[in-house]
């Protein structure tokens, strides 16, 4: 076959729990159209969920079908494309034997994405497919994509995410934990909802009445559950009536695997999975007023093609990450009863501090981000106790979900949170060495921003409105202006010194013009 080769061609490659897939797409006039997709089934997430490995023999099947497809990308052309894997691989103990094998038979890199990764680009362009609606459904609403081992669960109030929760529970993990069950009892689908329940039936939604006005669900049997009810998508997304679902999944809740195939026209391996989604959605309805689902019709690879194809849109899905990681963090810190005024100087005078040493830091700016999230949540330990405060936002800091965040960059934030006042990086912390040497070094420095921050706040009174910094050869100079007593102030700042010069070989010096001093 003859194809016409193009420079504006990329291509994703998606190996999910229970299917291989790729897209190749191009770009014409600034619309992005495909010109393949191609899937085959696999059964990595069977494996993972139920034995913790990805046996050889898949990863031999696997490396075939990839090797087919590279055939394929290099017949289009393709210069440019991405491997990625999600929870089968996240999953897998023996992922980095499987990564290694893949680098070497078939010169592919497989990046695996963590779970808010995953996510994040998934609701970004759940997004982006809500504001093309006339009659938009983003007020108030409950956000979830439900995977083959994940539910992501957002909640948008119509300009920002506020809550971002990720539960390891997903339709075939779900099906796998449980499936031994099915053939003790009849009265299977009550021990799923149960056990559905004691899961996530313990997240509260901040809203008027514990509910969301619009329910937002996607997820790799949407479609499917859409064909069934006899719905077809409008403007890129299903509206599913709940009623609807709710009488789908009474109809099969008590027929066999064999029955639900024969009935639907389907593949007995999809049968099985059409249950545990349903039981899933369901439970989901719970937490919405609304009578009806939106389902739009989006997956992880259109965010990945976007990328790849309009750069531009990279910068623009970072700003998204940013701006809702920090409202996700700000209702954290309510929660916590942070001082919102004290964390939002700290975070401007950080963010002064890191943009004019960005020629000493070499620092990117997902790392400024981590600066912004450690400011707004420093002070949460003391929601614990305020014996072992900084202890306490450690432990805290780490295990929380935020939007777009990866688990690594929790723990950054976590150390610099940990070290915000005069205790420092050091190697008598058995957890701290246990960071990379990169990680290490990148923890140092922030926290020498963010401690020379904090203290120009230390009594929590925001006596200094603003800052003027400069960075005049080996020094950095901080000015400020102020009527108030800021001797507290120009102490705690004396206190972090030494370890910014430590880390930047500068000496940072701090000049307020005042009437009191």
């Amino acid at each position: 076959m003859n194809r016409k080769k193009s420079s504006r061609v990329a291509a994703v490659i998606d190996i999910g729990s229970n299917m291989l897939k790729m897209r190749i797409s191009q770009l014409k006039k600034r619309e992005i159209t495909d010109l393949e997709k191609l899937e085959y089934p696999l059964n990595l997430g069977h494996e993972v969920f139920t034995d913790g490995k990805i046996r050889f023999e898949s990863l031999r099947e696997l490396s075939g079908i990839l090797h087919g497809y590279s055939s394929i990308l290099k017949e289009y052309g393709v210069d440019q494309y991405k491997v990625v894997a999600t929870t089968a691989f996240r999953e897998a103990k023996n992922r980095s034997y499987v990564i290694d094998q893949l680098k070497i038979q078939n010169d592919m890199t497989v990046q695996v994405l963590e779970d808010d990764q995953e996510k994040t680009l998934i609701y970004s362009e759940i997004l982006n497919t809500l504001d093309k609606m006339e009659n938009k459904k983003g007020e108030n609403a409950l956000i979830s994509y439900i995977g083959a081992g994940t539910i992501g669960f957002s909640l948008y109030n119509g300009k920002h995410m506020i809550f971002s929760q990720n539960i390891p529970m997903g339709a075939l993990k779900l099906h796998d934990m449980l499936g031994n069950i099915q053939e003790l009892t009849e009265d299977f689908y009550t021990v799923v909802e149960e056990y559905l329940n004691s899961i996530i039936g313990h997240i509260r939604i901040p809203f008027s009445k514990g509910l969301v006005s619009n329910l937002i669900l996607t997820g790799n049997e949407i479609q499917l559950i859409a064909r069934i009810c006899g719905v077809m998508p409008e403007n890129g997304c299903y509206t599913i009536p709940a009623q609807m679902l709710s009488d789908l999944f009474n109809q099969i809740r008590s027929m066999s695997q064999e029955k639900i195939s024969s009935h639907y026209g389907i593949n007995e391996d999809t049968a099985e999975l059409l249950y545990s989604a349903l039981a899933i959605y369901i439970r989901l309805i719970e937490f919405s007023e609304s009578d009806v689902i939106i389902a739009p019709k989006v997956e992880l690879w259109d965010a990945l093609m976007r990328h790849m194809l309009l750069p531009k849109s990279g910068e623009e899905y970072f700003d998204h990450v940013r701006e809702n990681a920090i409202s996700c963090a700000q209702e954290i810190a309510k929660t916590y009863n942070c001082n919102h005024l004290h964390s939002e100087n700290v975070r401007k005078f950080a963010c002064r501090i890191f943009d004019k040493m960005k020629g000493a830091h070499g620092l990117d700016h997902r790392k400024r981000l981590l600066l912004e999230l450690a400011a707004i949540l420093h002070d949460c330990g003391y929601y614990v106790t305020a014996k072992q405060h900084l202890l306490s936002t450690f432990d805290l800091i780490k295990d929380i979900d935020i939007y777009g965040m990866t688990d690594e960059e929790m723990l950054i934030t976590a150390y610099v949170s940990r070290y915000n006042e005069y205790d420092v990086p050091n190697y008598d912390d058995i957890e701290f060495i246990r960071l990379s040497d990169k990680n290490r070094l990148i923890v140092s420095k922030l926290v020498a921003i963010f401690r020379l921050a904090n203290a120009l706040d230390k009594a929590q009174k925001q006596k200094l409105k603003d800052i003027r910094v400069k960075l005049d050869n080996d020094k950095l100079l901080i000015t400020a202006d102020s009527n108030e007593n800021v001797y507290l102030e120009k102490w705690a700042f004396e206190q972090c010194a030494p370890f910014f010069q430590e880390v930047f070989g500068c000496n940072p010096i701090l000049t307020v013009r005042s009437s009191l001093i």
